[in-house]
């Protein structure tokens, strides 16, 4: 995916009517305005054509140049229409492509204070067809928006101070190349025919700024260090300038957040030499649907404060500072931790939920002491959240934001308590109230993509408390059960009267109910499968080239085929779902029939990319073996045949070793291609992985480590990991598999590596045993060997699930007691940490709880098939109902490692058997 805009995404656009995201009336703008410029005979039939967030437009005869000069063009969302059409006119005259955002919501998402900064501000871009073009361009569309409002756009130059037009020189339609994490990164071709990452806000030395002219050509500020691409001259022309001393006084620092919207940092008081905290507001930033510009709500929270003035309950405001592009509020710096990481800190790794009483009691009786006083001030705090107060090193409460804040009739008695329930539920869980799974695929791949996949951050919190999973905690720990009655009572599910500050300081003092003797009655797991399942049927989208189904933010730039957050996760669930009896002939059918088109999908969209990335998450490896999964669930030869051509053009030298994104990921689908298919050359290829896996290995004082060269370029290159994903365990685990395999094979040739893969599995083992970190019965392993202090890494990614898992099956083949031991005491490590997890596969419940059903299998404990029943029924407290089904969270979209899939695989396994997804059954 492109940049900036979809003129350099892949695949054809889609239809105007009914396309995610176009509500149709910006779209008959660009029309009008093109029909126009045919009447007045400027040429044939231009294309107007919407897919997904974006509308674009093309003269005939005219493409995007693969690279060049564009024009942004913002615009606040109360003039789209005004910009709009001043833009399209002038390009109607003047030919060339554009787009722009194919609705008014759309455009509220880019002008979000939390878009993605590569993609703030920009409502139109414009692809000139040469430097002289562009000159014209841009100084007729300065002229055509002049005075109308509009943000800053920060990955861009400003054509004129304070101009809404905004210029970089990037790739247009230039592909972007998959790297070797797995994401796509926008690319430039040098004159020498290399290419190189095309970053944001910085000019390539080669070309000369067509503004500034020739000489800026070999400008530039110095790149960062393990950037290829050379700088340029970076937006520090943008309006109003950047550092500073403000008012002369206070000086800005490092950042503690930066977004479109501004940041807020650390400074300095030049006067005194004491720390303050600085809050940017950018101007034509909107903070809500409605438009509100960042600068009046900073204004608004400003006012809040000074009613607060010497109460000490919120930091001292010193002043107030406007420039042209933005809005500066200076306060006093307060010592403390925020609310939720304090939380955090005080959890529990013993299977109880929620911060101990002894500590959660004093802070909530403080909570409510807070808002009553607040409201006493004038200040009511009805969108409180656990982001705006600050606990301090005496355990008393403070605020640090007044987001959601509003103003109260001073001295008024009556505080709205509502915002304490989502206070209370995390110290009495560990958790912030479950959020409701997003809507459709149109409203999840329309405007949610435009924001860089990111949805406005809530204020509130849901107006019913998730009943479930506060009684599942009030079962197991004493603070949810004195602090349950109250987070229903502030919430008033049923539709009463809130209760007010005597119902909670009385309840705070009572002492705790009972147990409750009734169990909880989860939701139905069937019904979690079947409506999970018709969810993916109703949400894939197959006429889009981008992604076929939604994911969240930390996917969106990634592989719309892998397993991490692509198709192939989904599609390995459904072909898992077709083939399971017990599920209702309806379910299985439609399974049958998602998976059908989702595989077709998968081999197009694999087609259309000539990358092919080796690691089973990240990779093509893990598409291969979905797809052989879903041959031998819709009986299809010729996709099985296919498969394997697949994963024969998995490239096995891959200087990353893992499983996730590396060698180990495409050894392990050699292993699965040789069992769907017999054919010897998969042999061959797992002993040749076997073999550049061994001679990558470095042995140290902690035992065999497989790290990443430093030079590689990758995110992970100079780290050695422990875990399953990109560790040890992961590498451990191929090398046990390879070794049995080629064992059974008889040749000579692979005897040998076999003897060697085993030796391998061995010394993984062994370093895993000495890199332990025992807590109790519960055993856990850092990310890193030389990881300092606490370690709480129970997952399947980087913890104990994922080590447990290798350490299993290493027991199994070889009967070495202490790996057993380890593996049990890695399966308690999971039990104890349940209250503190998500609900994924990747790092949360349902990884873990396969876990636990592999340990089940293999010893017979029922206590570990019990525990995966309460992880499950973990999950299943989550699920809240939407359009009729009952649905778990999606934060991470329906893909498997942080969607909905992995927990659907989990559930599927648990209530109806087989082996999990992604593993070799044991020879």
């Amino acid at each position: 995916m492109g940049a900036d805009t979809p003129l350099g995404r892949t695949g054809g656009p889609g239809p105007v009517d009914g396309a995610p995201g176009a509500d149709g009336a910006l779209v008959e703008v660009a029309r009008a305005a093109v029909a126009g410029s045919r009447a007045r005979g400027g040429g044939g039939d231009w294309t107007v054509a919407v897919e997904g967030s974006w509308c674009t437009v093309r003269p005939p005869g005219r493409e995007p140049p693969a690279q060049g000069w564009e024009l942004h063009v913002g615009a606040a969302s109360s003039v789209a229409f005004e910009v709009l059409s001043a833009v399209a006119a002038a390009v109607a005259d003047d030919p060339c492509p554009f787009a722009f955002a194919a609705d008014r919501g759309i455009l509220h998402g880019i002008n979000a204070h939390d878009c993605a900064m590569e993609s703030s501000g920009k409502f139109i871009t414009v692809r000139p067809g040469g430097d002289e073009q562009f000159r014209r361009l841009a100084a007729e569309l300065h002229l055509a928006t002049a005075g109308m409002p509009g943000p800053v756009i920060p990955t861009a130059r400003p054509y004129r101070p304070g101009s809404l037009v905004h210029y970089r020189y990037g790739a247009s339609a230039a592909r972007p190349v998959l790297g070797n994490d797995g994401v796509y990164r926008p690319v430039l071709r040098t004159p020498g025919g290399d290419l190189v990452e095309d970053r944001p806000g910085r000019r390539p030395p080669w070309v000369a700024d067509p503004v500034e002219g020739a000489g800026s050509a070999t400008g530039g500020r110095p790149a960062p260090a393990g950037v290829r691409v050379p700088a340029q001259p970076g937006p520090g022309a943008r309006r109003g300038g950047g550092g500073g001393l403000l008012g002369g006084r206070w000086a800005r620092a490092g950042a503690l957040r930066h977004d479109a919207g501004g940041g807020v940092f650390l400074g300095t008081d030049r006067a005194t030499g004491g720390e303050v905290v600085v809050t940017q507001a950018r101007a034509h930033i909107e903070v809500d649907r409605t438009g509100t510009d960042a600068r009046t709500e900073l204004r608004r929270r400003a006012a809040l404060l000074d009613r607060l003035t010497g109460s000490g309950l919120a930091p001292r405001v010193h002043a107030l500072f406007e420039r042209p592009d933005a809005l500066f509020l200076v306060q006093e710096r307060l010592p403390g931790r925020p609310l939720d990481d304090w939380v955090a800190d005080r959890l529990r790794p013993d299977g109880t939920p929620g911060v101990p009483w002894t500590e959660a009691g004093p802070l909530a009786l403080a909570l409510l002491d807070l808002v009553e006083r607040a409201h006493r001030h004038g200040v009511a705090l009805p969108g409180l959240a656990p982001g705006h107060v600050l606990v301090a090193p005496d355990g008393r409460p403070c605020l640090t934001s007044l987001r959601g804040a509003a103003p109260a009739a001073i001295g008024a008695d009556a505080p709205d308590l509502s915002a304490l329930g989502g206070l209370y539920f995390l110290l009495a869980t560990g958790h912030l109230p479950p959020r409701p799974p997003a809507g459709s695929a149109a409203e999840r791949q329309g405007g949610g993509l435009t924001a860089g996949g990111r949805e406005p951050a809530p204020t509130v919190f849901p107006s019913q408390p998730p009943d479930r999973l506060l009684e599942l905690a009030a079962r197991a720990g004493g603070t949810a059960r004195r602090l349950a009655p109250l987070v229903r009572g502030l919430w008033s599910p049923d539709g009463g009267r809130c209760w007010g500050p005597a119902q909670v300081r009385a309840a705070l003092a009572a002492e705790p109910a009972p147990v409750p003797a009734a169990p909880v009655v989860p939701p139905s797991l069937d019904r979690l499968l079947h409506d999970g399942l018709r969810h993916l049927a109703h949400c894939a989208v197959p006429h889009r080239s981008d992604r076929l189904w939604p994911t969240g933010p930390e996917g969106l730039r990634t592989d719309p085929c892998n397993v991490q957050h692509g198709a192939a996760g989904v599609l390995a669930l459904l072909a898992r779902a077709a083939g399971t009896a017990p599920l209702p002939v309806p379910a299985r059918d439609r399974a049958r029939a998602t998976a059908a088109v989702a595989a077709a999908w998968v081999e197009r969209r694999c087609a259309a990319e000539p990358v092919v990335l080796p690691g089973l998450y990240y990779g093509r490896s893990g598409t291969a073996w979905a797809l052989f999964d879903a041959a031998a669930a819709l009986g299809d030869p010729g996709l099985a045949e296919r498969a394997a051509g697949l994963a024969a053009r998995v490239p096995l030298g891959c200087p990353a070793p893992g499983l996730a994104h590396g060698a180990a990921g495409a050894g392990l689908v050699q292993l699965r291609a040789h069992r769907a298919t017999g054919a010897r050359l998969f042999l061959d290829r797992t002993a040749r992985c076997v073999r550049e896996l061994l001679a990558a290995a470095q042995d140290g004082p902690g035992g065999t480590l497989w790290p990443v060269p430093a030079d590689f370029d990758s995110a992970t290159a100079g780290t050695a990991r422990l875990g399953h994903a990109d560790g040890v365990a992961g590498i451990g685990a191929f090398l046990l598999a390879a070794a049995t395999v080629l064992a059974a094979d008889g040749r000579p040739g692979h005897a040998a590596t076999a003897r060697a893969a085993r030796a391998g599995a061995d010394r993984a083992a062994r370093t895993l045993a000495a890199t332990v970190r025992r807590d109790g019965a519960a055993a856990r392993w850092p990310r890193h060997p030389d990881d300092p202090g606490h370690v709480r890494l129970a997952h399947g990614c980087e913890g104990a699930a994922g080590v447990g898992a290798f350490l299993l099956r290493y027991w199994r083949a070889t009967g070495d007691e202490s790996a057993r031991d380890l593996a049990l005491a890695a399966g308690q490590a999971v039990l104890d940490d349940r209250w503190h997890c998500g609900t994924g596969a990747c790092h949360g419940l349902a990884g873990d709880g396969e876990y636990l059903l592999d340990l089940a299998g293999a010893t017979g404990r029922g206590r570990f098939r019990q525990g995966a029943h309460r992880l499950a029924a973990l999950i299943a407290a989550r699920a809240a109902l939407r359009h009729g089904l009952l649905l778990l969270p999606d934060p991470g979209g329906t893909g498997w490692a942080t969607g909905t899939a992995g927990p659907l695989a989990f559930l599927l396994r648990l209530r109806h058997g087989g082996p999990r997804l992604w593993s070799l059954p044991e020879e």
